[in-house]
């Protein structure tokens, strides 16, 4: 059953929240930005709890997060298939598989089975219309991890690559952590599977978004262990393009030289490391299996960052000198934690063991005091949307919608089972929730930036008789011709044009100039025109179209 309380307070901070940053009609990243605050901004007043649709019966167990792009949610399987439902309607629009997915069997231990497929969230550029994500592909006795493109509107193949870690088996490696994006490169975190068997270090893979060049790669500098993996949170980037990251238990114990297990790392878009910070306690944390991988840093206003972990801690520590080996600038008990946190309007919502835990931020001189706490079993990584925070209980398949001021339970409601730290995404008034095999969403409040829809065909004057009847709306007689727009000593090789999600014109060749386009609507519409070059990343354009000619490029 399901409950719902509507007040004053609750509508005034739900404004409060959706004021809180810039509009943004899609979430196209784990989290849904790159500092990995976990707020939708795109849904508004908050509406009666309600089921809109359900995908069922998908290929493979969901151990990802969905992604929104465009009026399409997007998800990845561990059979290595993507999906794209329609926002709106739940129906089916696409679907791709990566190729054959790796036996649990051949693994040496782990908690997926009975395939691994893509198990990191994938990341969309909104810039581009490009979706990315890594598959783990059976290969004979062995593993090939392999980055592939898509168009996020169609599905079509742009390319793959290799992504492989350096030096480690492939079977010992699961890419657990969430993609993301930075400077045209796409960041790959890599870990053992569970239980930390066999030999592999944690690695942070940078690849070309545009798949030219090499990739870069950041290796833990440890003998063993050092997981890159958070729960299945993702790297925080921060508006200047710093990366950071946190660390696993690695080799070193007590006694033993640092080799920085059990840190926050600061790396940059190439995977080169600027700084990094571990706490005194590293070499005991490392030992006893207390790191601080379990969970994504979170980015704080002044300047700061929140490190939790399963010590049981929560730090924060200056984003500008991370410090090295130091207590950090404040530091209390909060939970042992895992996944990623969300913050808006200087409260932290902590992805608790023991459910859910808000903290209020001070950001000088800074230090933070507990707000409330949340239903025990509320333990996944939890996101604000429609003036509620969501968050799931994986172990007793629940979804609970708690006040963000008082945590104060707004909603409760069953579900499906699901993956270990599972965290819901929300867009345009809905949440979007993935249980094993089942896509399911939720009507949670009204839309701010509604599905755009095609313009409306002009109903001419009808008639002056008893019984009018509407001219029927016609398509162009002949084909628009649009120029193609040519980066300097570059040459156009494939041009695609869509109307929303429908493909109109696919051209190529390897000197393309023009591509015509035929069926456009007489009234004014909107295109997508996507130019892809021989070299570097795609271009997309918005074209306006009226009265079968073209009015704006």
């Amino acid at each position: 059953m399901w409950r719902r309380a509507l007040g004053l307070a609750g509508a005034l901070c739900l404004l409060a929240l959706a004021a809180s940053g810039p509009a943004r009609a899609d979430w196209t990243t784990y989290h849904a930005d790159p500092a990995l605050s976990g707020v939708d901004t795109t849904s508004g007043t908050a509406v009666p709890f309600a089921t809109a649709w359900t995908a069922s019966n998908l290929v493979g167990d969901i151990w990802s997060e969905p992604l929104v792009y465009n009026g399409l949610v997007i998800v990845a399987t561990e059979n290595n298939d993507v999906y794209a439902f329609d926002e709106a309607t739940g129906a089916q629009v696409w679907h791709v598989s990566g190729g054959t997915p790796v036996p649990a069997s051949e693994l040496p231990c782990g908690d997926i089975a009975p395939t691994v497929g893509i198990t990191g969230t994938p990341v969309i550029d909104a810039s581009t219309g490009t979706l990315y994500a890594v598959a783990d592909l059976s290969s004979g006795s062995s593993a090939a991890h392999t980055l592939f493109a898509y168009d996020a509107a169609t599905g079509s193949l742009e390319w793959s690559r290799a992504v492989e870690p350096p030096s480690d088996d492939p079977l010992n490696q699961l890419q657990r952590e969430s993609l993301a994006l930075d400077g045209g490169r796409v960041l790959i975190g890599y870990g053992g599977n569970d239980g930390d068997c066999a030999q592999y270090k944690g690695v942070l893979v940078s690849a070309p978004e545009n798949n030219q060049g090499p990739n870069d790669v950041y290796t833990v500098p440890t003998t063993r262990e050092g997981a890159i993996w958070s729960g299945g949170g993702a790297p925080a980037v921060d508006t200047s393009g710093n990366v950071y990251v946190a660390t696993g238990n690695a080799a070193d114990g007590p006694g033993q030289p640092y080799d920085h297990g059990d840190t926050l790392e600061k790396l940059n878009a190439d995977a080169t490391e600027l700084d990094y910070w571990a706490p005194l306690t590293w070499a005991q944390d490392s030992a006893s299996d207390a790191d601080l991988g379990s969970v994504s840093p979170a980015l704080l206003p002044g300047n700061l960052v929140y490190q939790g972990g399963k010590n049981g801690n929560g730090y924060l520590i200056s984003a500008t000198n991370l410090g090295h080996i130091s207590a950090g600038l404040y530091s209390a008990p909060v939970c042992d934690s895992f996944g990623s946190d969300a913050y808006a309007n200087g409260i932290l919502y902590v992805a608790c063991s023991s459910g859910i835990k808000a903290l209020n931020i001070v950001t000088s001189p800074p230090s933070f005091n507990g707000r409330w706490t949340g239903p025990s079993d509320a333990n996944g990584p939890p996101i604000i949307a429609g003036g509620l925070v969501w968050v799931a209980s994986t172990a007793d398949a629940k979804l609970y919608g708690l006040d963000p001021l008082t945590g104060a339970v707004k909603v409760s409601t069953s579900t499906p089972a699901m993956e270990h730290f599972i965290t819901p995404s929300a867009s345009n008034g809905k949440l979007f929730l993935a249980t094993d095999t089942t896509l399911n969403a939720y009507t949670i409040a009204t839309a701010l930036t509604p599905t755009p829809t095609p313009a409306p065909t002009p109903i001419p004057t009808p008639a002056p008789t008893p019984t009018p009847t509407p001219a029927t709306p016609r398509k162009c007689p002949r084909a628009v011709v649009l120029t193609l727009r040519h980066p300097r000593h570059e040459r156009i090789v494939r041009a695609t044009v869509y109307e929303g999600h429908r493909r109109l014109a696919t051209r190529r060749g390897s000197r393309l100039r023009t591509i015509a386009v035929r069926h456009v609507a007489r009234g004014s519409v909107t295109i997508r025109l996507v130019e892809v070059p021989r070299h570097g990343h795609r271009i997309v354009e918005r074209v306006r179209v009226r009265g079968c000619r073209r009015v704006a490029h």
